[in-house]
């Protein structure tokens, strides 16, 4: 400390909640406005210009390819050789 006093972790701890910064700031509330808008017409795309067989087809796909990327290297020593893992 800067008058010498030793002070540990527990007690610099101890702040009120009013004391924090606010945690978002205008560009993180902004970033989050544009990544809500982007879900948004994702969404009104896929229930106004796709067919039932086209979103069934497309999560099938995207089913698949999360399983082959993220699961399947986690067992099999080969597919883990081609598409690596991290930490392994």
């Amino acid at each position: 400390m800067g008058d010498g006093a030793f002070k540990g972790a527990r007690v610099e701890a101890e702040h009120s909640v009013e004391s924090h910064e606010r945690h978002l700031g205008v560009g993180g509330k902004f970033a989050l406005g544009v990544v809500g808008l982007s879900l948004w017409m994702l969404l009104m795309t896929a229930t106004y210009f796709h067919t039932w067989f086209e979103k069934l087809t497309g999560l099938l796909v995207a089913s698949m390819a999360v399983y082959t990327v993220y699961i399947l290297p986690r067992w099999v020593p080969a597919v883990r050789a081609f598409v690596g893992l991290p930490g392994i």
